[in-house]
């Protein structure tokens, strides 16, 4: 919640803690309400929480999420979303409700490619940010150097690191052309065809690193 008069936030604030004190914070705030009884404080207090909801300085649209001019509706976003939104429970925990490690969603293929699209794009800036200080700091022929060094301290290696390394672009690399395709086109933004993409992305992606890391070069 914003607040822009320090008045009512210090008014809001006590309301939060103790609606029943609401004369006794109005008058050590100066702003000018009377003292009242608890179920009216509660109604002033819901009353301040509309008014008060905003993003920065603008408040909240009316059609905020659905604009006039259309917003989500060509995904198929319903003109009353935000009354469903209110009816909506809130989500539990990624994990199981017990405490437990295990999941308790189900993770179709599209929800794990969506993951290993972040995570693939992390490991590449990773990576370029480690060739780039190792060139920064000792110049840029360190960096062949330093792959040569390790090929020859650990050759066992050479093809699992040359699959992690191909594997994040390879990946990110393809889903970004899915995106694209995505954009520009709306066309397979639907369960079925995403979870096929998306197997079809684990696949062609796994075996194009596998090609890749068996090439000697």
């Amino acid at each position: 919640l914003m607040f822009a008069n320090p008045a009512r936030r210090a008014l809001t604030d006590a309301l939060l803690r103790a609606p029943h004190a609401i004369g006794h914070v109005a008058s050590a705030s100066g702003a000018s309400v009377s003292a009242t009884s608890a179920p009216a404080a509660s109604m002033m207090l819901a009353s301040l929480r509309t008014q008060i909801r905003s993003i920065g300085d603008r408040g909240v649209p009316e059609e905020y999420g659905q604009p006039k001019t259309g917003g989500t509706g060509f995904l198929g976003t319903p003109k009353n979303h935000r009354a469903l939104l209110e009816k909506r429970p809130m989500s539990p925990d990624v994990f199981a409700a017990d405490g437990g490690w295990s999941a308790h969603y189900k993770f179709p293929p599209v929800a794990l490619s969506s993951i290993t699209n972040r995570v693939s794009g992390i490991v590449l800036s990773g990576a370029l940010s480690t060739g780039g200080v190792i060139a920064l700091v000792a110049g840029p022929e360190a960096v062949p150097a330093t792959v040569e060094a390790f090929k020859h301290a650990a050759p066992i290696l050479v093809i699992p690191a040359k699959f992690a390394l191909s594997f994040p672009f390879v990946f990110h690399t393809l889903g970004g052309f899915r995106h694209l395709i995505w954009d520009t086109t709306m066309r397979g933004i639907n369960n079925e065809s995403a979870n096929t993409t998306s197997l079809a992305l684990f696949g062609v992606s796994a075996a194009a690193s596998a090609a890749l890391a068996a090439y000697t070069w």
